[in-house]
């Protein structure tokens, strides 16, 4: 079968969508399709701004925000565009990732397979560059998204909490919705030592964005650790915070791109003893896969997708949203405790990593669907 990968980039781009779209493309190929890259529709200047004259307007008249990204005229347009773009393709089926405005609207005979670790309408006051939006922007966004659900033959979700969420609130026929897990972005060792010195415990932020990963979070509920005497120290590595402790290490950057960089991310992988990252919102946090790939359990908050790769009680501890420094560390105290359950937590994550957190059986789950299309 002739699979069309509809993307704003080449499919060979490794770093579309911190290289998700790559990994997804990959197991395409190797599953044996014939995989052909259909580019994301371009909108002319003209166009362009047209849609900025729509946001400006709704904005003086509602003094509210307007989501630039999904709307009816826009989608419209989009879909015009991409029927006469589908018209130079020859395939069996179309595989969007992630574009909801863009397929509203499409009239074809080809079936849609649409994947997104979420629906929009759940990041709406989630994240908050989806904060703001009046309520007519809000309603014709899941009006948009409804229909491209609703077009699509089969919508694959990356965690229960996107899939659950698309068959009851927008009504979507249980039997086209699909969980398949993300794996790993990154390569994983063959075996893990699971045997680490418990003299001091790493705990590792690996995270870009400080704010809605809530770094100052996890700091205090170290900080707190340290006052009470336990051997801890924080390696926060991905962004640059203004943090002065003899017992944190910062490193702002890697770029997993570069063998010397990710060589250097993999020895962080391999002897931190946690990964402690307690976020505010998240969809599918691609680092957790990769904890689980090297060992590693995860202390994360109990909010969005979170819950699909980290499992409370197995491979690490997840807490409510409400929850403070304080109990952060009351929770990590139980864990350093006991080294017993710790190492029974890296080896919980391993096996989840070898069960479901991989590329391989996000191929495998995907072919199932694809077949079904025959």
């Amino acid at each position: 079968m002739k699979i069309g990968f509809y993307s704003v980039v080449p499919l060979d781009d490794k770093k579309n969508w911190s290289g998700t779209m790559f990994k997804m493309y990959e197991q395409l190929l190797i599953q044996g399709y014939e995989v052909v890259w259909i580019p994301r529709v371009l909108f002319t200047e003209k166009e362009e701004k047209r849609f900025r004259l729509i946001e400006k307007v709704f904005n003086k008249i509602f003094n509210r925000g307007y989501n630039r990204h999904l709307f009816t005229y826009k989608a419209k347009v989009a879909a015009s565009r991409l029927e006469k773009n589908l018209k130079n393709f020859k395939m069996d089926v179309i595989f969007n990732p992630t574009h909801v405005n863009d397929f509203a609207y499409l009239k074809t005979d080809i079936p849609v397979v649409y994947l997104n670790d979420a629906n929009v309408a759940q990041l709406l006051n989630y994240y908050h560059y989806y904060s703001g939006f009046g309520i007519l922007s809000k309603i014709e966004t899941k009006y948009l998204e409804k229909k491209t659900l609703k077009n699509s033959s089969y919508a694959v979700f990356s965690s229960d909490w996107a899939s659950n969420f698309a068959i009851d609130y927008y009504g979507i026929n249980k039997e086209k919705v699909k969980t398949i897990k993300f794996g790993a972005n990154i390569i994983v060792p063959e075996k893990i030592d699971f045997n680490k010195s418990t003299d001091e415990f790493t705990f590792l932020f690996l995270a870009v964005d400080w704010i809605r990963k809530r770094g100052a979070l996890a700091y205090e509920s170290l900080k707190i650790l340290k006052e009470r005497g336990y051997p801890v120290k924080m390696l926060i590595v991905g962004c640059n915070p203004e943090i002065k402790a003899d017992w944190v290490t910062i490193i702002p950057f890697l770029n997993k791109n570069k063998p010397d960089e990710f060589r250097e991310i993999q020895n962080h992988l391999l002897s931190s003893h946690f990964l402690f990252v307690p976020t505010k919102a998240d969809c599918t946090p691609i680092a957790f896969c990769e904890a689980a790939g090297y060992g590693l359990p995860v202390i994360s908050t109990d909010t969005g997708g979170v819950s699909a790769h980290v499992i409370n009680g197995y491979n690490g501890c997840l807490l409510s949203a409400e929850a403070e420094a304080k109990d952060y560390a009351n929770e990590i105290e139980k864990l350093l405790k006991s080294p017993e359950k710790v190492k029974e937590f890296s080896e919980n994550a391993r096996k989840l990593y070898d069960k479901e957190l991989n590329w391989e059986n996000w191929g495998n789950e995907f072919a199932k669907i694809i077949k079904k299309l025959k």
